[in-house]
């Protein structure tokens, strides 16, 4: 999967009608250099309330198209149930409204049957107010309603709290994870959140008890993956825009890039276009330095390797009374005669030349 980047806040806004997405997006994001693109959808507005639960079909084409730019341009695509805060938030009415879910995946797993296997599923993205209980109860109802369409497709998971790896490592076994294989976790985190995250307080980030304390989460998730065989995708991370390469900014990225890139995870950035901006989708330009933090570890962006000048043909070499000619002008493909000469295989053993002058060696 490498290292990829989210089209974040285009659909996936709580409450709010989808924005704009472009197709020159995915090919500036390709041109970077990212290998994975996560599409965050929240499908609410556009599914009706009451069963059977319809998805607007135009809406569920465009979204299409979206995944249709990714995959075109060989990017390992992630597509999710974003910022449904009407089941996360509904307690008591939690089993009353996951037909409602149910129904949405239902309709996700049909229309992109058929679809390259380098399309990810994600359940739901950063479930924070359900409980334990009924984050399983929800997996179990989804992930077979996508394993009936999809038997092999990777299906993505997530912990509580917002999907924070501190909630797996204080919960080891409270995540049931389905039979079958195929799965992944994925894990999002903005550490420390007063210094990543928006309205900051912390001003500085990069001391040796930063870096240890990013280590230990990092070890201890990596632990948890391999005792679970669940491999790790990291989701979201990113650091809000009012930090400056002054303030430690560029230490946090290349440290989190160099976690990832060690641990061999898949990730992708957090990108809105806005507090947290890599790429703007008003004008198409990007903040190179936090690009080349996460790409290239804050080196600068390295140029093309040149294309290599092959070599020159050596001209044949074909000494008459060793190579074979086999009767004709060529051997192994390489003419075996001075230019002039006309190759005649005498005895059918030795190449021989015979300029109008007479018999004369090829070599």
């Amino acid at each position: 999967m490498g290292l990829g980047i989210n089209l974040g806040n285009r659909l996936d806004l709580y409450d709010q009608p989808a924005r704009e997405v472009k197709e020159a997006y995915f090919d500036a994001y390709a041109s970077k250099g990212f290998t994975n693109i996560r599409i965050p959808v929240c499908w609410d507005l556009h599914t009706n309330k009451t069963a059977p639960y319809e998805v607007n079909p135009d809406f569920l084409d465009q979204v299409a198209q979206y995944v249709q730019w990714s995959l075109d341009r060989g990017m390992v695509t992630i597509l999710n149930t974003h910022h449904e805060k009407w089941l996360d938030d509904a307690g008591s009415a939690f089993d009353a409204k996951l037909p409602r879910l149910e129904a949405i995946w239902t309709q996700i797993a049909t229309k992109f049957v058929g679809y390259n296997e380098t399309l990810l599923f994600e359940v739901f993205n950063e479930p924070k107010d359900m409980s334990v209980g009924n984050l399983n109860k929800m997996n179990s109802a989804v992930v077979p309603i996508i394993r009936k369409q999809h038997p092999t497709r990777i299906i993505l998971l997530m912990g509580l709290k917002f999907g924070n790896p501190s909630w797996i490592l204080a919960n080891p076994t409270a995540l049931t994870i389905p039979a079958g294989g195929q799965l992944m976790l994925e894990i999002h985190n903005y550490d420390p959140f007063k210094y990543a995250g928006a309205n900051p307080t912390q001003k500085t980030w990069g001391t040796a008890k930063d870096e240890a304390a990013l280590q230990k989460w990092v070890t201890g998730i990596e632990a948890w993956s391999k005792t679970n065989k669940m491999p790790l995708y990291y989701g979201e991370f990113g650091c809000t825009n009012t930090q400056t390469a002054a303030t430690g900014r560029d230490k946090w990225f290349i440290a989190h890039s160099t976690a990832i890139k060690t641990m061999g995870w898949g990730a992708s950035a957090w990108n809105d276009g806005g507090g947290h901006l890599i790429y703007s989708y008003t004008d198409g330009t990007w903040n190179d330095a936090i690009v080349s933090d996460l790409l290239h570890g804050g080196a600068p962006t390295p140029p093309p390797a040149p294309t290599p000048v092959p070599a020159p043909t050596p001209a044949p070499v074909c000494a008459a009374a060793y190579k074979k000619c086999g009767g004709g002008p060529s051997y192994n493909g390489t003419t075996c005669c001075l230019p002039g000469c006309t190759c005649n295989a005498r005895g059918s053993d030795y190449s021989r030349c015979d300029p109008p002058s007479g018999e004369h060696s090829c070599s």
